[in-house]
């Protein structure tokens, strides 16, 4: 079986995690990047989710063993343990609050995966093995990220701002995905190292070209 992929709006969401080590730390760190209200919960709690809690207010540590009522409001749940008992009670509380659950390590009691991620500013990709080799997907991440033009992040931002100026100046959608296409040929020429005003002279003189 193969999991769905599916992109979330974490943004201000509250997500609790179940544990303070390195594993949980690595997951605090992706999420933050999404604007997560995370509220983690572990009777130990390494150092540095203690210093990555002192400077972001969007980390709240509770220093204490997890109970059932932690999990009320949350959006999500991630249980990064290795308590296999633990995993198993907090899969079947939160599937019983319909609430999304990741156990770390243990696909068994998970309702979604928790992918190895490349974020430059918009443009998020996510690669899983479901759950089988998540080495694999965190090789074939770095592959890909070091592939990736520096300036893409960017350049998504740019062209997301021209493609909704060109939705109020072109009303047919071919002709719309005929011009971002060509702009997306135009800045893969120069790296995508391309300001907004250049491109925008680019759409324009594009739309000159449909209109004769």
């Amino acid at each position: 079986m193969a999991y769905f992929p599916i992109f979330v709006d974490l943004k201000d969401k509250k997500v609790l995690v179940i544990g303070g080590g390195n594993v949980a730390y690595r997951k605090i760190v992706k999420l933050l990047e999404f604007e997560a209200k995370i509220t983690l919960v572990a009777p130990k709690i390494c150092l540095k989710i203690k210093d990555l809690a002192n400077n972001n207010s969007n980390l709240n540590l509770k220093n204490k063993e997890f109970e059932i009522n932690d999990i009320k409001e949350a959006f999500m749940v991630i249980s990064a343990t290795n308590d296999n008992f633990l995993n198993k009670q907090v899969a079947e509380i939160c599937g019983s609050l319909n609430i999304p659950v990741n156990s770390v390590d243990d696909i068994e009691n998970c309702s979604f995966l928790f992918p190895a991620l490349i974020k430059k500013d918009s443009l998020v990709v996510g690669f899983s093995t479901n759950g089988k080799a998540p080495n694999i997907s965190a090789f074939i991440k770095n592959i890909i990220e070091g592939d990736l033009p520096e300036n893409i992040g960017g350049f998504v931002e740019i062209l997301g701002l021209l493609r909704e100026e060109l939705k109020n100046k072109i009303l047919a959608q071919e002709d719309r995905a005929r011009i971002i296409n060509n702009l997306i040929e135009y800045s893969q020429i120069k790296d995508f190292k391309v300001s907004y005003n250049e491109l925008e002279e680019k759409m324009l003189s594009l739309i000159k070209e449909i209109g004769k």
